[in-house]
Formats: C-alpha cells, structure tokens, sequence
C-alpha cells in the first residue's frame, strides 16, 4: 500500500476541516468571545507544530509504523505499553466520531431514527473501505477533498456580506492571551488528530514528499475554521453563536442570496457526512493495522471482524450528546489525549530518536 504526498495532503484536510468547524466553534465562542477566531489560529499553530513533529520522527525511520519505532526507541514493554495506550486512544476517539456524526443527524434530518442505524450504516462503509486498504481511502479523499472544502468555503462566503464589524470589536483587548490559549484547546485537541501522521507516513510512497503537504492540509482545516469562527461572529454575534449547539450550521440556515441560493441544509450535511466518512476511516484503518502488528498478526485484515463490534458497542455507550461532545473532550481529550498522545509522547520520541542519532555518529566505525 502506497500513497503520494499530494494524497496526504487531502487525507489529512478532509479528515480534520468537518468535525472541527462543526463541533469545536461553539466551544471556542464560549471561552474566547469575539476572539475566539484568535483561538483557532492558535489552535491552528498547535496542529501544525503536533504534524511536524509526527512527520519528522517518522521521517526519522522511513517505511515503518509507529508501532515498530516505538518498540525500537523504547524497548519491547514499554514500547508496547504506549502503543496500547495510543491504540485505546484510537479505538474510543473513533467511537466518539460515531457517535457524533449519530447525533448531528438525529438532530437535524432523521429525528425519529434509532441511534443504532446511522452509527452502524456508517461504520459498515468504513469496515468495506478499509478492507480495500489505505490507498482506497487516499483515492476517496482526493475525488471528494475538492468537494468537500468548497462544500464548506460556499456558505461561509455567500453569508460574508451580513458581516457587522462591530460584532468582532473589540480585538483581544477583552480577552488576553491566557483566555484565547484556553479558547484554542477545544479545536485543537480536533487539529491534533493528525498525529496519526506516525503510522501514516510509513505508507508514503517517498517519505520525504509527504512532509509539506501533511503540514498543509492541517493548515488548510485550521484556516478555513479560522475564517469560520470570524464569519459566524460577524454576522451573528457573539453571544448568539455562544448559545448555539451547531454554530456553523445555522449560520448555513442563514444563507440567502437573492432568493436564489436558499435551504443550504441538506447539501452542507451531505458534504460533512463525506468528510467524516474519511476521517472514520482513517481512524479505523490506523486501529486495524496498528492493532495487528501489536499483537503479531500478519494479515491485519483479520483484525476488522474484531475492532468494529468493539467501536459499535463503545459507540452505543454515552447517554446523550453531553456525554459525547462535552464530557469527553473536556474530562478526556483535553487535560489527557491533547497533552500526551497528541503532544507530549510524539515529542519525547522525536528527542530520542534524534540523541540517537547523534550518538552512533559519535561513535567510532568498524
């Protein structure tokens, strides 16, 4: 399985730019106010920095998964004792996603469905991608990529000239950089979901190809939620977006333009149903094939038939929409998925990889 850097690119965009407009702009419109669109420039600099630094200790050891360089830097048990807990990470974010995604239409297009239909109709297409390998979903990102980003870019700029300026003032004076920092952890423990860039980049068909563009598509998604967060502030207001669940879809509701282009609704949920059909699976690709080598299977295909009872059944278990996007990112994602697996463990492993590296060029040949 092989992918190019231009693949990559729109893996990692589509995958991120859906579910972080959606579900992060309330929160970061609640901490930051008016500047909550500084909070996801922030929030943006944090994913980027998270992208680089997976793609450089991956770099660091070209054609192998995380999973096999962990294991070499840290040794066998406790190389093995991380992956497991990147693996849990995987399996209950990807259950999170879901969920969700269940949630969002129930609440918007099918109110009367039980919430076992669209988490199971979904994570079937992810179980029948994902069979046909990473390639498959590289190919399914970069038709739909295009689709997708304009899907999102439209409304935003068809509702632009509603902007009230005034709605924005004043600029971080009421806030402070503690208050924007803390308005940035929402979107970027989604941004920083990228770090699965250590078990990607070992499908990149030339390593070294994939860095920019990895960079870039997180780029893109921080960007586009960026301008976003400052379109829906503009034109609503702080206080209204605040008090709205989906900020980013009745903002879509508000889209009128010349009694022509109306009832955006439909055509906005398609486009984000395409999006988290990537990034769900990603997710479970990365969980099948990093799952397998933990355990020494060889065809990681075997691995599906196990994982995707194990996410539908983690999936049926929040009560409600507070237990699943509030209640774990603010108890789970933020203080311990963001500041370890996101950040911290990627970090430590690029340190050590590279003392490493400079200590066998230290040492004498022959």
């Amino acid at each position: 399985m092989r992918i190019s850097g231009t693949q990559l690119f729109w893996l990692i965009s589509t995958m991120q730019v859906g579910m972080t407009i959606l579900l992060t702009i309330n929160p970061a419109i609640m901490v930051a106010r008016q500047d909550a669109w500084i909070s996801t420039l922030a929030a943006g600099l944090i994913g980027v920095f998270i992208a680089a630094v997976s793609s450089r200790v991956s770099l660091m050891h070209p054609h192998r998964t995380f999973v096999e360089y962990t294991r070499t830097l840290l040794g066998k048990w406790l190389g093995n004792a991380v992956v497991f807990l990147y693996l849990a990470f995987w399996i209950s974010v990807l259950s999170i996603i879901l969920r969700q995604y269940a949630d969002l239409i129930m609440s918007t297009i099918l109110p009367e469905t039980p919430i076992l239909v669209p988490i199971a109709g979904m994570l079937l297409v992810a179980v029948y991608v994902t069979g046909a390998g990473l390639e498959t979903i590289a190919r399914c990102s970069e038709l739909m990529g295009p689709f997708i980003l304009l899907g999102v870019a439209i409304p935003v700029l068809l509702v632009a000239r509603e902007a009230r300026i005034e709605n924005i003032a004043p600029v971080y004076l009421d806030s402070g950089w503690m208050t924007v920092l803390k308005g940035a952890l929402p979107p970027a423990t989604f941004l920083g979901d990228c770090v699965m860039l250590v078990m990607l980049f070992a499908f990149v068909a030339r390593p070294k190809s994939g860095f920019r563009p990895a960079l870039l598509g997180v780029a893109v998604a921080s960007l586009l939620t960026s301008a976003t967060t400052f379109t829906i502030i503009a034109v609503r207001g702080a206080n209204a977006s605040a008090s709205e669940t989906y900020s980013y879809f009745n903002l879509v509701r508000y889209v009128s333009y010349f009694d022509f282009v109306q009832n955006l609704d439909a055509f906005v949920v398609a486009i984000w149903i395409t999006g988290v059909f990537v990034k769900v699976s990603l997710y479970f690709f990365v969980t099948t094939y990093g799952a397998a080598q933990w355990v020494g299977v060889a065809d990681w295909r075997r691995m599906i038939k196990l994982i995707a009872p194990v996410c539908l059944v983690l999936a049926l278990l929040p009560r409600n929409f507070l237990d699943s996007s509030i209640l774990f990112p603010q108890k789970i994602a933020m203080p311990f998925i963001l500041p370890f697996h996101m950040f911290g463990m990627p970090l430590v492993l690029w340190g050590i990889a590279k003392w490493r590296g400079r200590r066998a060029k230290k040492m004498p040949s022959g």
